[in-house]
């Protein structure tokens, strides 16, 4: 694989899964819309899955399962508008191609592709180029180039091909899969409507040649240009497509929008705008590594392209959308939006504010629905579905499917409240980057008032402290207490410390002039009462912490039977889902000390090891000196990564406690997950965004050290040994700074004036003139 550091390229021919993960990470998109890159002439198949994506489309089906009606709500896959077909001399080109490159280039947005085909008169050579407008969103456009080393006559037939299911995740496939109902095709379109959601879409696509002449037939719901010409060998048969989509979820005339993009653009237009944005894109959001591992400098622009492609503020200011756990680049997971935000929004917040305030609107418009769903759980306040997707009531199946087995079992996933407290998380961490407290007045207090109100009812008082019941930490191996049928946990460490802090900032924003608390609290109905309730849970939720200073995951997580890790990787090779492989012998994850990922560090990504200690010394324990190695080694040892974003958390305690090389290893392995495909299959159902938003944080926040502060900006670097320049921009406060780092020394400028604290020294920088600081290697 030859590559450049603004390339992902493929030369191979793989198959199944590894083909679908390769379209996934060859996706084009611009915030709205999500192409795979699946090649042009495949349709659905074991090897491709061609897909096309739209922010916030989702629909429900519903299926028998067990004499159960189950209901999922999935982001739609639309009609295929890239879909090609090559006739030679009258034969449908069936074969096989036999060589291959597939280029995405990151700094322009495009994505180059060539196959040959080897045919019983010679060679056939396929180019393509993909590209996505993404000023004039609805916007995508396709060339193609045909060339034989014969002569012949080919015709060529470019649809839209509306026959089209979810079908990209596998195990899904026993569920109802049609999503929509095709109305009419017409006019270069196909006009079609969800089944259950009634949103109405608008596919088309418009081919042209130079060389020929296209015609337009609508057999069977689809929209097929056809040409013909007589090729002589060598000769180049060029072709150039215009596509758009639109639907009635963000603008109320889906098919004009269509017709408009499909007669008012052209190839070169689009390429143009999208070159363009793109250059200007990366001047600003770059990050710049050299180091001695080939693929990083690669990997970490890959995840920076999927995070811009995945949102953007050109058009989620116009959606009613968040970002998905895999974006969209595939159906895992249905396309639902998770805790992930967590992982992404912070990212966004400093580098595209906007977007990060696009996707916290997502949330603030579910708070109702989130109402809905403590009401119907017999709970108070706001309590947001750990699975959200159209319209923010709880996506989470009661049931899934163990691979291994075959077999259906019970689900407690929607048990994580913590999602909650990653909605309040990702407010604050807005306002805190950002200084932008409109978020908080639009609504996001109220956000807070009300998950509070949720909190502050569901813990329980013994007359000493108050403890949280029925709930599952981010370790989502633990479900519940051995051999009981009631799912959950009481006195999950990262919820209770994550509780405390929320309720330390409403308790806080009290005295914050840019609010008026006091009528937003009226508004809520949120009393005196409960706002000393407030303070007394803060200062008395319960935490279990042994002699060692180990903070017991939940309570009597320590009473769990070890496990022998290392027989079991012995025994079946990949154990990131020990959790499978236990119920395949009849056991439980539930019965043992194995994790699928960091669960009580957490709290130390979130806030940094100094808040996670403040926190729990304000609830009255002591912790060692120590504790922090000594819960790392605990849970280290316990923990087989089940889950993409566990790595950048142990990256990021690792550089903590000041052993570089150890978290450089798990972010290396953390950036390739998906590159690599380390779950063995996973990314063929869709990038994964968590780990793309972590693996920049345990860059930019632990190694370079830039972290925000109480109104400023900390830098305190700890640069791995064979990092030898290291450089990329932030935004604070509406101040653009750049840092670099090299030869020991920071180089930071900003575009306005600026103090800054770089290892407890004050550092007064003056608008656009660049500061050179010798750093302290012992800090």
């Amino acid at each position: 694989m030859m590559t450049t550091d603004w390339q992902i390229v493929y030369q191979n021919i793989p198959q199944g899964p590894k083909s679908y993960g390769q379209e996934s990470i060859l996706t084009l998109g611009n915030g709205y819309l999500g192409w795979r890159g699946a090649p042009v002439t495949a349709q659905f198949s074991e090897d491709h899955y061609p897909g096309l994506y739209v922010a916030g489309i989702f629909n429900q089906t519903t299926t028998m399962v067990n004499h159960r009606s189950i209901v999922n709500e999935d982001m739609v896959n639309l009609p295929n508008p890239q879909l090609v077909k090559i006739f030679i001399d009258g034969q449908e080109l069936t074969a096989p191609y036999d060589q291959r490159k597939a280029c995405l280039n990151m700094d322009q947005g495009t994505l180059v592709e060539h196959f040959e085909y080897q045919l019983a008169a010679g060679r056939l050579k396929l180019d393509t180029v993909k590209v996505c407008d993404p000023v004039h969103y609805h916007q995508l456009a396709l060339k193609l180039n045909i060339r034989l080393d014969f002569a012949a006559q080919v015709k060529v037939q470019l649809l839209v091909d509306s026959q089209i299911k979810n079908q990209n995740v596998q195990r899904y496939r026993e569920f109802n899969s049609q999503e929509f109902n095709v109305i009419k095709a017409t006019d270069h379109l196909v006009h079609a409507e969800t089944n259950q959601s009634k949103i109405t879409l608008a596919v088309g696509g418009k081919t042209t040649s130079q060389q020929a002449t296209f015609t337009t037939t609508y057999p069977d719901h689809n929209v097929v240009d056809q040409a013909q010409i007589n090729l002589a060998a060598q000769q180049d048969f060029t072709i150039e497509r215009v596509m758009a989509v639109a639907t009635s979820y963000e603008t109320e005339h889906p098919l004009p929008v269509v017709m408009k993009g499909l007669s008012h653009s052209s190839f070169a237009q689009i390429q143009a705008t999208s070159l363009a944005h793109w250059q200007t894109f990366w001047k600003d959001a770059d990050v710049r590594i050299d180091s001695d591992d080939p693929d990083l400098q690669r990997l970490v622009r890959m995840n920076i392209f999927h995070l811009h492609q995945a949102a953007q503020q050109l058009a989620n200011k116009d959606l009613d959308a968040s970002v998905g756990s895999r974006a969209l680049t595939g159906e895992g997971y249905r396309g639902h939006i998770f805790w992930d935000e967590l992982f992404l929004v912070p990212y966004y917040a400093s580098v595209e504010p906007a977007t990060a305030k696009d996707i916290l609107r997502y949330r603030l418009k579910r708070l109702t629905a989130a109402q809905k769903n403590a009401h119907a759980q017999y709970e108070h306040g706001a309590m947001y579905p750990w699975q959200s997707a159209m319209y923010g009531d709880e996506q989470s199946q009661s049931i899934h499917l163990n691979p291994l087995t075959h077999r259906w079992y019970q689900d407690n996933s929607r048990l994580q409240r913590h999602v909650s407290l990653a909605v309040v998380y990702n407010i604050w961490s807005y306002t805190r980057i950002t200084g932008d407290y409109d978020v908080l007045r639009e609504g996001g207090l109220k956000v807070l008032l009300e998950t509070t109100k949720f909190w502050l009812n569901k813990v329980t008082y013994d007359g000493q402290r108050y403890h949280l019941s029925g709930v599952m930490g981010p370790d989502e191996f633990h479900e519940a207490y051995p051999n009981t049928s009631i799912g959950g946990l009481s006195d999950n460490a990262y919820t209770n410390i994550m509780l405390v802090w929320s309720l330390n900032w409403l308790l806080d924003l009290r005295k914050n002039s840019d609010l008026d608390f006091a009528e937003i609290c009226a508004e809520a109905d949120f009393d005196q009462t409960l706002l000393q309730k407030a303070s007394d849970v803060a200062s008395n939720l319960a935490l279990f912490i042994d002699e060692a200073g180990v903070i017991e995951q939940y309570q009597h997580y320590f009473g769990l039977k070890d496990l022998d890790l290392a027989a079991y990787r012995e025994k079946y090779g990949d154990i990131h889902r020990i959790d499978r492989i236990l119920k395949s012998e009849d056991k439980s994850a539930n019965e043992y000390q194995v994790n699928k990922q960091a669960d009580a560090l957490m709290a130390v990504y979130n806030l940094g090891e100094k808040m996670m200690q403040q926190l729990v010394a304000q609830l009255g324990y002591q912790l060692p000196k120590n504790w922090l190695r000594r819960n790392r080694d605990y849970y280290l040892i316990r923990t087989v990564h089940g889950s993409t974003v566990s790595r950048p958390v142990f990256a990021t305690v690792d550089v903590v406690l000041g052993e570089l090389d150890h978290a450089l290893k798990y972010l290396i392995t953390a950036i390739k997950s998906d590159f690599d495909d380390i779950q063995g299959g996973t990314t063929a159902e869709g990038i994964h965004t968590g780990v793309m938003g972590g693996t920049l944080s345990v860059i930019e926040h632990a190694f370079a050290g830039v972290k925000f502060y109480d109104n400023h900006v900390l830098v305190e670097p700890k640069i791995p040994h064979d990092w030898t320049y290291l450089s990329f921009t932030q935004r604070f406060h509406g101040t653009l700074l750049r840092f670099t780092f090299q030869n020991n020394t920071l180089a930071v400028e900003a575009d306005q004036d600026i103090c800054i604290i770089v290892q407890e020294n004050k550092i007064h920088l003056t608008a656009n003139r660049e500061a050179r600081i010798v750093l302290n290697p012992r800090f």
